[in-house]
């Protein structure tokens, strides 16, 4: 089975990423920017899990010297430019040698660093939710393929994904209180469920004939069920902190159920009005820049806030983001994009 491209995707990790740079770039609005990082996990979860499923499909197994040579050749190469640019500038900058900083954030470690020690890495404090998806990435390959030999039903697949998302909320929700709010917020073992729900969609497309919802779940899906969603997902981060203990409850929860209603329409949905707007050719090309945009955007801000410190908010948030778009272009198009061809030698 040949895994399908949907535009819409890459339009919702611009309102992802869209999120993060208003947050970090000090509109009020968004007091965290922790929602666009968990849209990124949803979507996450669905597509590395329908090309692991779909590979199965194909052939019975499950290379994994392949895919994580795929994992290396997309999130490596943008990871390691941003840390030159943090290598280079900062200490230009009269600021100390980040070298912990960037060992951290290559060794894919940097949650950890924050969930025990609260230890903050700056212009590359970002890093940590990199790090969740990769060590993520490590042991899903190995579930994936359990799924695949103890259930022969997507919609049995689904449910048990569906159910280990529910044991690691309720672990979560058990340790408020308990362990730090770091420990809540950047420990695998209390943020997988995000992806995990993210996960269960892609056998939840499998067990739907066709890949599509019937046509009355989806007119309600599209037209009320999914905008309405996300406009929620948006006001969130204006009610709350990604620290408040009210995330760890139940918080983290609603959210991942929030994006997964989004998802399923732009995925499965045949009356989606999201995707009229998210499949928008300039909204399709920030999502397909988004992961460079995401790196980068920390360390240029920063650089701003540097440079212009008594600027404007509207005249630095305005360099930020514009500088941040056009470094992130000119990596995808010089450097990442000569290492995702490689991945075709891969598949």
């Amino acid at each position: 089975m040949k895994n399908t491209y949907y535009p819409a995707l890459d339009g919702l990790r611009t309102i992802a990423v869209g999120i993060v740079l208003c947050a970090h770039g000090g509109v009020t609005w968004f007091r965290s920017g922790g929602v666009g990082v968990d849209i990124f996990f949803g979507l996450s979860g669905f597509l590395i899990t329908t090309i692991l499923s779909n590979e199965h499909q194909r052939t019975g197994t499950i290379s994994f010297k392949n895919f994580y040579t795929r994992r290396f050749l997309r999130l490596v190469p943008a990871l390691v430019l941003t840390c030159i640019l943090v290598a280079v500038v900062k200490p230009t900058l009269g600021e100390p040698f980040p070298s912990v900083d960037i060992a951290l954030a290559l060794t894919y470690t940097s949650n950890w660093a924050r969930a025990i020690y609260n230890y903050q890495l700056s212009w590359l404090d970002h890093c940590w939710s990199l790090a969740i998806e990769e060590q993520f990435y490590l042991i899903w390959p190995l579930i994936v393929l359990a799924l695949e030999r103890i259930a022969r039903s997507p919609a049995t697949k689904a449910c048990l994904l569906i159910g280990g998302a529910i044991v690691i909320a309720c672990y979560r929700a058990w340790h408020v209180g308990i362990w730090t709010d770091e420990r809540i917020n950047f420990g695998l073992d209390t943020r997988m469920d995000s992806l995990m729900v993210g996960a269960s969609l892609a056998y939840l497309v499998k067990a739907l004939p066709g890949g599509r919802f019937p046509e009355s779940v989806s007119k309600w899906l599209g037209r009320l069920l999914a905008p309405v969603a996300l406009l929620t997902v948006g006001t969130i981060p204006r009610i709350v902190t990604w620290y408040s203990p009210w995330m760890g409850w139940i918080g983290y929860v609603i959210v991942a159920g929030l994006a997964a209603i989004v998802l399923s329409d732009l995925i499965a949905g045949r009356h989606s009005l999201l995707a009229c707007v998210l499949e928008m050719r300039p909204i399709v090309y920030v999502g397909k820049i988004s992961y460079g945009i995401y790196l980068l955007h920390l360390p240029i801000y920063y650089i701003v806030e540097k440079l212009i410190p008594d600027a404007p908010l509207v005249v630095r948030l305005g360099w930020k983001v514009s500088v941040s778009l056009a470094v992130a272009s000119a990596s995808y198009f010089w450097i990442e994009r000569r290492f995702l061809r490689l991945k075709t030698r891969f598949e």
